[in-house]
């Protein structure tokens, strides 16, 4: 009989320690605002959670790739917009010239300007973000052209690597984001010969044809700049297009990275209004036990003796 009693304070005893860890844990959840600190706290879970920081951490990588490749994107179009504007000049330049008025004093000083148009789509072909060359293809840590009136184009190539890159969006597709320099401005044939649309070739044969009076070479010259022209716009175009891309891919990645945020959330972090009503649980039930304990006859074996 005596070991009976002993065995019923022992389990009084285990039972208060559990209901006491259990506290402790509960108390520890509410205070961190954390269900799920180490995988020992839910084994059932731990897997998932790891499975949805794995995505959410992809999804972050996408988004800042995207971000980075957004102000590379506008830094280009913005370029290729001052671009456009500056061909609108050259053709205003060449129709001036081909004037059969303007004499051909005037028509040198029309080239002249024409020859400092030219310099400035160099420049724009250069053009720069963040200290890489946007334009600058997959190096883009090299300038692409200088000027070069000695050319029939009127420029020097610096940079002939060619644009590959591909950006990826949360779903896993992929899209180019760039054109190189020579794509845009020195469109060449597969023989590496000047292109009818290329733009320095072009600017440079108006150029030219003004700087030498010929009337005749400039009208020739101004339809090579109306078809450059026209291939410009379709440049634009495409970075207008990746533009759009871009910020697609970068809602539907905020909206990933919002979803798993709140799937780790449900899973890993304290119920609060769950984990306060447990904590009140487990303290009436750890207080009922004490009572119990408390109630219990202490009987010693003097008392059976003198029975």
């Amino acid at each position: 009989m005596l070991q009976n009693l002993s065995g019923i304070s022992v389990v009084f005893l285990a039972g208060e320690q559990s209901l006491q860890k259990q506290m402790a844990i509960t108390q520890q959840q509410i205070s961190t605002g954390v269900r799920i600190g180490k995988p020992s706290d839910s084994p059932g879970d731990v897997a998932d959670v790891l499975q949805l920081e794995s995505q959410l951490g992809q999804v972050n990588r996408v988004i800042s790739n995207l971000g980075q490749a957004t102000g590379e994107v506008n830094t280009a179009e913005s370029a290729l917009n001052s671009a456009t504007q500056l061909i609108d000049q050259v053709t205003s330049l060449g129709e001036q010239g081909a004037n059969s008025t303007v004499s051909a004093t005037e028509r040198t000083a029309l080239s002249k300007n024409v020859q400092d148009l030219l310099s400035q789509f160099v420049s724009l072909s250069n053009t720069q973000f963040d200290g890489k060359y946007v334009f600058g293809g997959d190096d883009p840590t090299q300038a692409a052209y200088q000027v070069n009136l000695n050319n029939p184009n009127g420029v020097d190539r610096l940079n002939t690597a060619p644009a590959t890159h591909l950006i990826q969006d949360a779903n896993g597709t992929t899209f180019a984001d760039s054109l190189s320099a020579q794509q845009i401005f020195d469109n060449r044939n597969p023989d590496d010969s000047l292109a009818s649309n290329n733009v320095f070739a072009a600017v440079n044969s108006l150029r030219t044809a003004l700087a030498n009076n010929d009337t005749s070479g400039i009208q020739t010259a101004l339809a090579s700049v109306q078809t450059a022209s026209a291939y410009l716009s379709q440049q634009q175009a495409f970075y207008g297009n990746v533009q759009d891309e871009i910020q697609n891919a970068t809602t539907v990645a905020q909206n990933f990275q919002i979803q798993d945020s709140a799937s780790i959330s449900t899973l890993r972090d304290t119920n609060m209004a769950e984990a306060s009503t447990n904590l009140t649980q487990e303290q009436t039930s750890l207080d009922a036990a004490i009572q119990a304990q408390a109630a219990i006859p202490r009987t010693s074996l003097f008392d059976f003796l003198n029975f």
